[in-house]
């Protein structure tokens, strides 16, 4: 399960939260989030601080999220951060 909250910073920036198991299915969700809240105009950030899994369809999802949309992903857990490098290389 997968709870998606969000928090205004300020004008300028809206934080997307995700709480519990990032997987493939709520990849949509995920990214309806994310472009409802400002993703065209680079005034989000998402944040995996409370992220206790993430599967490899959720992994590509913010591997693209990072290289094509210039999303800024806060509080990346280790494996994934790792996962992503290895896949951009």
């Amino acid at each position: 399960m997968l709870k998606i909250t969000k928090q205004t910073e300020s004008t300028k920036l809206v934080r997307v939260k995700l709480h519990g198991s990032f997987t493939g299915e709520y990849v949509p969700e995920v990214e309806k989030a994310l472009l409802e809240n400002g993703c065209k105009r680079g005034k989000v950030a998402l944040d995996l601080m409370n992220v206790t899994f993430v599967d490899r369809e959720a992994m590509e999802f913010l591997r693209i999220a990072i290289s094509r949309r210039k999303i800024a992903i806060e509080n990346i857990p280790s494996y994934v951060k790792r996962w992503i490098e290895q896949a951009v290389s």
